[in-house]
């Protein structure tokens, strides 16, 4: 227990405390001449009464029946792609296709949303077209409106739908189906009393997944909703920033914490009821199935000569559409981002709305003294790029090289420096491309972006290294001392990560507000915005972390551990020379991983960053005129980044000898 003590002090200091403190605000009353604009002197339920009024209901209503819908549709979507890939799909097919999943579901959250923008603008190619072709008489209108919410919605969250359950189906031993099918039971059967309970766990972890952080959407709302298609997670953000009313903004995060956990309790019931009927009834649905089989197999006797083939072209047809539904979904997870892409380099002044022309400028044009959108302004300098990039290329194919060639000469060089020559020349080429030019100074030609990439960049490695070393000790303590403590600390972590992040957001913000110091004084050359980005982001990445280590080391043997003991060694040097190398790979990965999700970061950065503003907070505000595709060009950029670290997790777990279904299950948190 001991190795988690970090992550216990981390957790009760910044989660658990600051979210009893928003409870405890809802009780307040909004007193704008304090700081912290409550009023703590006299408790009462005014904030309570003054939420149930008609508009919060609406949306409030709204809300819930938007991620009720959206969950379901993402259920019933993914449903059917994770059984193809669990079941119908060979093995050195499946990595490729869960790449294909996994990708668009970790690139930035906010990207993602904005680039629905471009088929659902009015004057956007889509509406044209429909207008061209006669299907429609007027532009559409999906725009800054519910359906918009709704299908962005979708998008976004279906890959964190697909992935648990593939998991859970992937699990399945093959001898329960087969067992079941030599047992009598048709493959409806078999899929109702074994497949379906048995990826139960998975669908439950999808749903929560999904369901939970919808409800406390933010962006979606924001980026695409407008007034008609406002979620309850904008209008509490609004009490918090604009009209600065946090007891009536804490009421309404509780009410909305209140709602979901009795829509997730009245699912439970649901299901249970379900589950209860279906076991009342199954006598009567077994003995028509019985009696259906013997008609079967006696019709099959009287005419032996003449084998039946039907189930082979079912089972034929059910592959085709699983394969052809699959396809679909996966080209509907990679048009926006191949969007993204296109309209960074748009000959136009709008990211939206396409111009029609392919051009450069965006990415490395000098424009002219005047400015405007007709000269524009690149965001790199192309001359040092070009320079950079011949550079990093050159350090990184030398080094991948230089064992390959020293063992062409047979010059002794061990299997390990040369498996992981290319990654370590990788980081060397970063570094001293980076030292040598100054590239965090002068990289970005556009002050404002390239600022918001740089802080984007920093904030992500300082939440990384916190999230690495108390996520890894936690992990292990989890993994080798679990007790009575281990049920009570996995239920936070897991509460961390399924808790609205609106929720988390608005906590942190008032609580960093309290603690003063260096939450809101910057630390020698350190601003304080920073430091907040460092604890805000490293609670969710923490918790990943903890759960890939522990599942990497549950399932690796103790005997070396507790040989090292019986010969002598410490328990630090035990940790440090055979726990450590264990868990290397996991603590790698969850640090890539780590460093993906705070990338992306939107909602806690966008509350408690104060003037350190990120690329993600950044393209929000830009959101509220038009957006310039230059902004496409730096998504692009961070798009490109989340794929490197995605391509570095892939090959550390493959390279330790994961399969490509184990490194899912590594993505899903074990």
């Amino acid at each position: 227990m001991g190795l988690a003590i970090p992550s216990i002090v981390w957790y009760v200091l910044f989660f658990i405390v600051p979210i009893g403190y928003i409870v405890a605000y809802s009780f307040g009353r909004k007193d704008s001449s304090l700081l912290l604009p409550v009023d703590m002197s006299n408790l009462s339920l005014d904030s309570y009464r003054e939420v149930f009024d008609e508009t919060f209901f609406t949306v409030f209503k709204a809300t819930i029946k938007i991620a009720i819908y959206a969950t379901l549709l993402c259920l019933l979507i993914g449903f059917p792609v994770a059984y193809f890939l669990a079941f119908k799909v060979k093995d050195r097919w499946r990595g490729i296709l869960l790449a294909l999943v996994i990708v668009p579901s970790f690139t930035s959250f906010l990207i993602r949303t904005l680039a629905w923008r471009i088929p659902l603008a009015p004057e956007g190619t889509l509406s044209d077209w429909l207008q061209d072709w006669g299907l429609r008489d007027s532009p559409i209108g999906l725009l800054e409106t519910r359906g918009a919410v709704q299908l962005a919605l979708v998008y976004n969250y279906l890959g964190f739908m697909i992935l648990p359950m593939f998991v859970a189906l992937d699990r399945i031993q093959a001898g329960l189906r087969e067992a079941s099918k030599d047992l009598g039971a048709d493959r409806i059967s078999t899929f109702t009393g074994v497949t379906l309970p048995l990826a139960g766990p998975g669908t439950a972890a999808g749903v929560l997944l999904t369901f939970i952080p919808m409800c406390g959407d933010y962006v979606t709302a924001t980026v695409l909703g407008g007034a008609k298609g406002n979620m309850i997670g904008a209008m509490i953000a609004s009490q918090f920033s604009a009209a600065q009313n946090w007891p009536r903004g804490s009421a309404m995060a509780v009410l909305m914490i209140l709602a979901v956990l009795l829509v997730l309790a009245a699912a439970a019931l649901v299901l249970f009821g379900a589950k209860l009927l279906l076991r009342l009834v199954r006598p009567a649905i077994d003995n028509v199935r019985r009696a259906k089989n013997q008609r079967w197999m006696a019709e099959a006797r009287m005419y032996i000569q003449k084998p039946p083939v039907q189930a082979t072209t079912s089972h034929t047809g059910d592959k085709i559409a699983m394969s052809v539904w699959s396809v679909i979904v996966l080209a509907f997870l990679f048009i926006p981002i191949m969007l993204v892409v296109l309209h960074s380099f748009n000959g136009g002044g709008s990211f939206s709305i396409w111009s029609g022309r392919l051009t450069t400028e965006w990415w490395f044009g000098k424009g002219s003294p005047g400015g405007g959108l007709d000269s524009p302004v690149g965001l790199f300098f192309g001359d040092s790029v070009f320079t950079n990039a011949i550079r990093f290329a050159a350090i990184v194919l030398a080094g991948w090289g230089l064992p390959r060639v020293l063992r062409v000469f047979r010059v002794p060089v061990s299997a390990t420096v040369t498996r992981w020559a290319g990654s370590i020349a990788f980081v060397v080429a970063f570094v001293v491309v980076g030292l040598n030019t100054e590239w965090y100074a002068s990289f970005f030609r556009q002050l404002g972006i390239g600022d918001a990439l740089r802080n984007s960049f920093l904030a992500a490695f300082g939440a990384t290294i916190i999230a690495v070393v108390i996520g890894g000790l936690a992990g292990v303590a989890l993994a080798r001392r679990p007790g009575w403590w281990a049920k009570v600390f996995l239920a936070v972590v897991f509460l961390i990560l399924v808790t609205p992040e609106i929720m988390d957001a608005i906590a942190l913000a008032g609580w960093m507000q309290k603690l003063g110091g260096p939450f809101t004084t910057d630390v020698g050359p350190v601003g304080f915005g920073l430091i907040r980005l460092w604890v805000g982001q490293s609670l969710y990445s923490s918790a990943v972390v903890t759960l890939i280590v522990r599942a990497r080391l549950a399932g690796l043997d103790e005997s070396l551990e507790e040989a090292a003991a019986d010969l002598g060694a410490p328990p630090r040097r035990a940790f440090r020379q055979i726990t450590l190398p264990l868990i290397s790979s996991a603590l790698v990965a969850g640090a890539l991983l780590s460093f993906t999700l705070c990338l992306d970061n939107t909602i806690i950065s966008a509350l408690i960053s104060g003037a350190d503003s990120t690329f993600p907070v950044a393209l929000l505000g830009a959101t509220r005129s038009t957006i310039k595709p230059f902004w496409g060009v730096g998504a692009v950029v961070l798009f490109m980044v989340t794929l490197a670290s995605l391509w570095f997790v892939f090959q550390v777990l493959k390279r330790s000898g994961d399969s490509s279904s184990q490194i899912a299950a590594t993505l899903a948190g074990g």
